[in-house]
């Protein structure tokens, strides 16, 4: 049974059944292999997609990986938007604190203001997110991930190529707190394109919401964490929504609205094309990819209800523990803290 048919209390057992890239992930944990120093000939990459605030879906995805000691195991991992922030706070060792801040650091009035929005500045000041707490009030450990030996691949959107861009080689805290910024700047809502590394850069759902493509070049082994159950279609804004983002996106650059109208249509076909390469255990890249079950909490891109972001992000904490250890756990609100670190390192 391939995870992404899996449903709540779902138990799995035998190694057997276990798809064939959960395999190659327990083999790896179980042999202490570290990045840089594999001797299995295969090259693993974890895909983490984003999507606004549902990007608490795949963060408690990613709180699975991290309590049952799967982290080490990947060569690279590539987020979009909200998945690139979830693949910097895995690689940081953090990954319960990412999924923590959906419900209660993203809530800070000084991050979401529609005031402020009406004033001219941005609804959603990641900028301030990015280069104020996460780098000295409530650090992100930048050199955990530098230091991890996995490479993080931020993905976003070419404002004047119309067309999605890796960011790669992301060498200091300056470099990652750049590729960050960029992945997860909305249209509008979130300000003016980012200038990195000589591009204007927008948010990476435009052209491609599961960043595959990068990915299916090196990896031999490929683990997709999704935020939508099977079958759930990506639902575009409203249209009132749409046609401001058009406005602004027309005012930019012509080609991106194309990108904006047709990304519905586009993220449908590659859910499809994933959940049949998933069932194929001889495609290569050999891939699987985690969804919440049928049923679980679908979350818009704009969720702010701490409640329905805590019961999404415990959703996916199980589908992913369902998936890779073949038991469903028990998932308790519990408290943890988490010591403040000089310099955010």
């Amino acid at each position: 049974m391939a995870p992404d048919t899996l449903r709540s209390r779902t138990v799995i057992t035998g190694e057997q059944r276990a798809h064939p890239v959960v395999q190659t992930l327990r083999r790896r944990r179980a042999e202490g292999s570290r990045p840089g120093s594999r001797a299995d000939g295969r090259h693993v990459a974890l895909v983490i997609e984003g999507g606004g605030m549902r990007g608490v879906v795949s963060a408690g995805m990613t709180v699975a990986l991290e309590q049952l000691g799967f982290r080490d195991v990947f060569d690279e991992v590539h987020g979009a938007s909200a998945g690139a922030f979830n693949a910097a706070f895995l690689l940081a060792g953090q990954a319960p604190y990412g999924c923590a801040l959906y419900g209660h650091g993203f809530g800070d009035p000084r991050f979401v203001s529609l005031g402020r929005a009406l004033r001219g500045g941005p609804a959603f000041d990641m900028d301030y997110v990015i280069n104020e707490v996460w780098t000295h009030q409530r650090p992100l450990r930048f050199e955990t991930i530098l230091r991890s030996g996995i490479t993080l691949h931020c993905t976003a959107t070419d404002a004047d190529r119309a067309e999605i861009v890796e960011l790669a080689q992301l060498e200091t805290p300056e470099d990652i707190r750049g590729a960050l910024r960029a992945s997860g700047r909305l249209p509008w809502l979130a300000g003016p394109p980012v200038l990195f590394r000589g591009r204007r850069l927008l948010d990476a759902t435009l052209s491609e919401s599961v960043p595959v493509h990068a990915a299916f070049i090196r990896a031999t082994d490929v683990l997709v964490l999704q935020t939508r159950p099977l079958g759930v279609a990506h639902a575009p804004p409203s249209r009132a929504v749409a046609r401001l983002t058009e406005l602004y996106l027309r005012s930019v650059n012509p080609r991106l609205v194309k990108l904006h109208q047709t990304r519905s249509a586009r993220y449908d076909e590659l859910s499809a094309r994933l959940a049949a390469q998933a069932s194929d255990h001889t495609a290569s890249p050999s891939v699987c990819v985690i969804r919440p079950p049928a049923g679980s909490t679908v979350v818009g891109h704009l969720e702010r209800r701490s409640g329905t972001l805590q019961a999404a992000g415990s959703e996916g904490l199980r589908a992913a523990w369902v998936a890779l250890e073949g038991e469903d756990p028990e998932v308790l609100a519990t408290l943890r803290a988490f010591p403040q670190v000089s310099g955010g390192a």
